[in-house]
């Protein structure tokens, strides 16, 4: 089941299977969030829990018990009940029941809402312990955007390119780079990835696949912007005033701001394509597996702990640019 919500910017389309978001589109049709594409990546958005990345060997243990663990948890297969519906707001549940207990063996209460403002889009999660034991897990987020925004040409007359773009932080950071291995699991070490910079250039070569693991960021948010953006329209958004182009053309998407205020790691992604069709930007929780852990559930890094009975809540603010 699909339900969207639209206002004067944006339509956007959230599925009941995972509540993943499925489409971000301007008011003219245009496509932001990736559309997903069978052999390169075929999700869109999707919620990672009840752990993100991988689980080394794929299974894990808790009191004596094995359980399967596949890539970023099940929530993201797992049909969610609409609970809340209204011209801005849309609400979804998901709980733990006989199936997730044999896949994860903690009893949780998930609502996901989408709320839509202007040109903002808040994705929040709300996470209860409905157990009486501690609950230990793993969340992340993991929107996919469309990258290049379109194919405009840049200020020498070609078709814009990855190399066109750039991620921004809104303050000077120094990260550092968390070394993962070839099975994607952290090894334990880490490297200075930049100091006191604040903006990342994109490449169509930047990640062939592979993933940039950051963690030491202290800012408030990470925007994917056109070096030279497109003028047009007189709605508000990034860049500097310039003479407009034609009506007919329409607002056009300059920038999306991701938040990532106190969110501890931020993974930066794409498929290994010959040229950069879109990019993840994925504010996590929690890390995947490191290749030392061992299979007991409880004595892994990075978990987050929620007490029986309390609600851990995160946010996801998504803010786009449009001229």
């Amino acid at each position: 089941m699909k339900k969207t919500l639209c206002n004067d910017y944006l339509d956007i389309t959230i599925d009941s299977l995972g509540a993943e978001l499925t489409a971000i589109k301007l008011r003219s049709g245009t496509d932001i969030l990736w559309p997903g594409k069978e052999g390169v990546w075929n999700s869109h958005a999707p919620l990672l829990f009840p752990w993100s990345g991988r689980i080394k060997n794929g299974l894990f243990t808790h009191k004596g018990k094995t359980f399967d663990a596949g890539i970023h948890g099940f929530i993201g297969q797992t049909e969610h009940r609409c609970i809340a519906e209204n011209a801005d707001t849309l609400s979804f549940e998901a709980s733990s029941s006989s199936d997730t207990l044999k896949l994860f063996p903690y009893d949780f209460r998930l609502v996901q809402t989408f709320k839509l403002e202007g040109p903002k889009l808040t994705h929040t999660v709300e996470v209860r312990n409905t157990g009486t034991e501690p609950m230990f897990f793993g969340l992340g987020f993991h929107p996919g955007f469309i990258c290049p925004f379109a194919q405009e040409k840049n200020a020498a007359g070609k078709v814009k390119t990855a190399a066109d773009y750039e991620l921004v932080f809104d303050t000077a950071q120094s990260p550092d780079l968390i070394d993962l291995t070839k099975n994607g699991l952290p090894s334990g070490k880490k490297n200075s990835f930049m100091h006191k910079k604040s903006s990342i250039g994109l490449a169509d070569d930047l990640f062939r696949g592979s993933t940039i693991c950051l963690c030491g960021l202290n800012a408030g948010s990470i925007t994917l912007r056109e070096k030279e953006p497109r003028q047009t329209g007189t709605k508000e958004g990034y860049g500097s005033p310039a003479q407009s182009l034609p009506q007919s053309l329409g607002p056009a998407l300059q920038a999306v701001e991701v938040g990532i205020k106190d969110i501890p790691y931020l993974l930066l992604w794409s498929a290994a394509t010959e040229k950069l069709e879109f990019i993840c930007i994925e504010p996590w929780y929690s890390l995947p597996d490191f290749e030392s852990a061992e299979s007991e559930w409880e004595t892994k890094q990075n978990l987050l702990r929620l007490e029986a009975g309390n609600t851990f809540t995160a946010h996801l603010p998504l803010t786009f640019h449009i001229k």
